[in-house]
C-alpha cells in the first residue's frame, strides 16, 4: 500500500506537471490527486496501475479545474471539488480495472461493482449535499450581501485581511 500510494503520489505529480505546464499550485495538488484516487485500490492494484491512476487523477484535476473556473465560473479556490470529488471518483473506477489479476492486481475486484459502489456514493453524497445546503440556505442564508461579497469574506466576518498593511488600518 505504501508503494502504491508512492507511485500514484509520482503518476499525478508528473501529469500534472506536464498537463498543468509546470504550475507549481497544480503540481502539488497533482500529487493530492493521485492519492486521493489510488485510495480505493491501493491494496490491490500493482505499482503501475498505481502509477497509472495517479498519473490519470493528476491530469483530470487540471482538466477539470481549469474548466470549473474558466467555463463554468464557479468560486472553488483550492480545487476541492475537481480533487476530492472527481479524482475519489475516478480512483474508486479504476480500482475495478487496475485490481484485476489480469492487469497485475490482487484480484477480488471488479469493474461493474466498482462503479456501481461509486456511483452509489456520488448519488448519496449529491443528495445529502442538497439537502443540508437547502435547509442552511432556508433557515441562515449561505450569501453574503453584495458589500460584503465584494470585500470578501476574510474582512467580512473575521476581520482580517489578507495583507498585514490592512490589519495596521484596521
Amino acid at each position: 500500500m505504501a508503494v502504491n500510494s508512492l507511485m500514484a503520489m509520482v503518476g499525478g505529480i508528473l501529469s500534472a506537471l506536464f498537463v498543468g505546464r509546470n504550475d507549481p499550485g497544480f503540481v502539488h495538488n497533482g500529487a493530492l490527486a493521485g492519492l486521493v484516487a489510488v485510495c480505493a485500490g491501493s491494496d490491490v492494484m500493482h505499482p503501475v496501475g498505481a502509477l497509472a491512476t495517479g498519473a490519470a487523477a493528476g491530469a483530470v484535476f487540471v482538466w477539470t479545474f481549469n474548466f470549473q473556473q474558466n467555463r463554468l465560473r464557479i468560486d472553488d479556490v483550492l480545487g476541492v471539488w475537481p480533487l476530492h470529488g472527481l479524482c475519489g471518483t475516478l480512483g474508486g473506477i479504476l480500482c475495478g480495472v487496475f485490481g484485476l489479476e489480469a492487469l497485475g492486481g490482487m484480484g477480488g475486484v471488479t469493474f461493474m461493482a466498482q462503479l456501481a459502489g461509486t456511483l452509489t456514493g456520488v448519488v448519496i453524497a449529491a443528495v445529502a449535499g442538497f439537502v443540508v445546503y437547502g435547509v442552511l440556505k432556508a433557515t441562515v442564508g449561505i450569501r453574503l450581501d453584495e458589500e460584503d461579497e465584494f470585500r470578501g469574506a476574510d474582512l467580512a466576518i473575521h476581520k482580517i485581511s489578507a495583507t498585514p498593511d490592512e490589519d495596521l488600518r484596521a
